[in-house]
């Protein structure tokens, strides 16, 4: 096996992310994690919309969707009623899919499920996480990173590996030693008076698995989710008053019975238990030289609106297609500064955004019809990288309200949001077979769409295009406007497709008769929206060397 090119310290959901898209990208890499066995617990049980589309371009969906389930409705009790005063309260509201967003609701999935899927399929890739392996320190230079590795054996025995690799990337959590070796800041604020516990728990009668159960009486808050119907299993968190001491089983069946009066309720077996302190921090830049932070490493937030770990995937999602241009010399090294200068925006603002929530829903806690809020926002189709220097928008498309969570202006695909989806699309001489775009878009790839125009418009892109590197990063997509016949150029790319329903020319916002160009990043954020070559030529100039 080739030596690994990328270092990936910490095996949480943004280390697997970003391993799972570079191995894709044809990056040799190696990951590591200081624990002896893989985590357990229903953490970071939210995973957004806009999550589940990167999960659809990296080929895990499907698996992903096999171990979640729908956040359903809560039951919302008063002290020591069995029967709950109010079941229509929803954590995230439900909407129905559309052809442009085919999965607009937020899953619920234990982490520890969540992470046994994509390990499972770093290993169809023949990569494993290495357990019990502790990044101790590094050393860089102009060339590499040479990283000392301490190997824990099963008896305790400790063996320490010296290994160079070209970069090192720190996902090891908010107590990073990458972090704190690059001498990062990592400012903010400790919210010592908001202690969570959290844990895992059976239920073995008094509350059912149908719903979610929750109490908001003087001002204490408590919620009981079903996690596993087959085993009784309940995930549970609740504010308590100290982070001195280890939660207990004890400590949280007293709580619970003090502050609901539900008696009734036994419990059994807690597989896992801890206390969480929210900390509201960041970084001051993701990157130094060929060392890169990700994740909890980089951000830090409180819970409420499910960010984190969606957050953290995201950056591993930036990070991963630049990192693999560079890696193969297809992009220059600068196109790395590009991670912190998009994320840091998104970070910044998502730690407000969170801080400013957590702050409403508790000064409201216990009033009279309270509702947890959960904005749309939170399903994070909105997130963009408007201002970036590598997105070729529209002039003056930057300027007035900055806000990096707000969906585009009148629907309309626009630079630096995400590219949406279109269903019913029909592969050229495939009439019985459909198709969808995402299905197009690829973590390992630019998908360059062209909407409109004939053989004749069209042919000054076709030209571009055979400009670029044609080693599989990028590939060119025709999309037909309804009942169109398949023209004289369509040899000159790589998919055709009609669009047979309306949906791609209407949810692009493109005229059958105009010619459109859009180019889609690897993470799935639109680069550039174009009505001829000299756009598509613009935008690729910022990323490729041969451009």
């Amino acid at each position: 096996m080739p030596q690994p090119s990328v270092l990936i310290a910490g095996a949480g959901p943004s280390g697997l992310v970003l391993a799972l898209v570079l191995l894709q990208n044809g990056v040799h890499v190696r990951i590591i994690d200081k624990e002896r066995t893989h985590r357990i617990g229903s953490r970071a049980a939210g995973v957004m919309a806009r999550t589940l589309e990167l999960y659809a371009q990296l080929g895990v969906l499907n698996d992903i969707l096999a171990v979640t389930s729908p956040f359903g409705p809560m039951a919302s009790y008063d002290f020591g009623e069995l029967v709950p005063k109010s079941k229509t309260a929803f954590l995230f509201e439900h909407q129905e899919p559309t052809p442009d967003i085919p999965y607009p609701n937020t899953e619920a999935v234990n982490q520890t499920k969540h992470e046994g899927v994509l390990r499972e399929h770093l290993a169809k890739l023949g990569c494993t996480v290495e357990l019990a392996a502790e990044l101790r320190g590094f050393e860089q230079s102009a060339e590499g990173v040479m990283a000392k590795i301490m190997h824990t054996a099963e008896d305790g025995r400790q063996n320490e590996e010296t290994a160079t690799f070209e970069w090192l990337v720190g996902t090891d959590g908010a107590h990073s030693v990458v972090r704190k070796q690059l001498g990062l800041s990592f400012l903010g604020e400790t919210r010592t008076e908001h202690v969570v516990g959290l844990g895992d728990i059976v239920v073995e009668e008094g509350l059912g698995m149908d719903v979610a159960h929750m109490w908001f009486i003087n001002g204490k808050m408590i919620l009981v989710r079903p996690d596993d119907v087959n085993n009784k299993m309940f995930s549970f968190l609740y504010r308590t008053s100290s982070a001195e001491k280890p939660l207990t089983r004890e400590d949280f069946v007293e709580e619970f019975y003090r502050i609901t009066g539900r008696r009734d309720v036994k419990f059994g077996e807690a597989t896992w238990l801890s206390k969480y302190t929210p900390n509201i921090r960041m970084v001051d830049t993701m990157r130094k030289g060929r060392v890169f932070v990700a994740g909890d490493a980089a951000h830090c937030h409180t819970p409420t609106g499910g960010q984190g770990l969606n957050s953290s995937v995201q950056d591993a999602a930036n990070l991963g297609w630049k990192l693999a241009l560079v890696y193969k010399k297809l992009a220059p090294a600068s196109l790395l500064d590009t991670y912190a200068e998009e994320r840091m925006r998104v970070i910044a603002h998502m730690l407000g955004l969170t801080t400013a929530l957590g702050d409403t829903n508790r000064a409201n806690m216990g009033k009279k019809d309270f509702k947890m809020q959960h904005p749309d926002a939170m399903r994070m189709l909105g997130v963009n990288y408007r201002g970036s220097s590598i997105v070729c928008e529209e002039p003056g498309a930057a300027e007035g309200v900055d806000d990096p969570y707000m969906g585009g202006v009148g629907g309309r695909v626009q630079a630096a949001y995400r590219a949406p989806d279109a269903s019913e699309l029909v592969p050229a001489g495939k009439q019985d077979k459909t198709t969808r775009l995402f299905e197009m878009f690829s973590a390992s790839r630019h998908t360059v769409l062209v909407f409109g125009g004939d053989a004749g418009t069209r042919a000054p892109v076709v030209k571009a295009l055979e400009h670029f590197p044609a080693t599989g990063v990028i590939h060119a997509v025709l999309v037909l406007g309804q009942g169109n016949a398949t023209p004289s150029d369509a040899p000159s790319f790589a998919t055709v497709l009609e669009d047979r329903a309306g949906h791609a020319y209407k949810g692009y916002d493109v005229d059958t008769g105009e010619l459109a160009v859009v180019v889609v990043r690897p993470d799935g954020v639109v680069g550039v929206v174009a009505s001829d070559a000299e756009g598509l030529e613009r935008y690729f100039k910022k990323i490729l060397i041969a451009a």
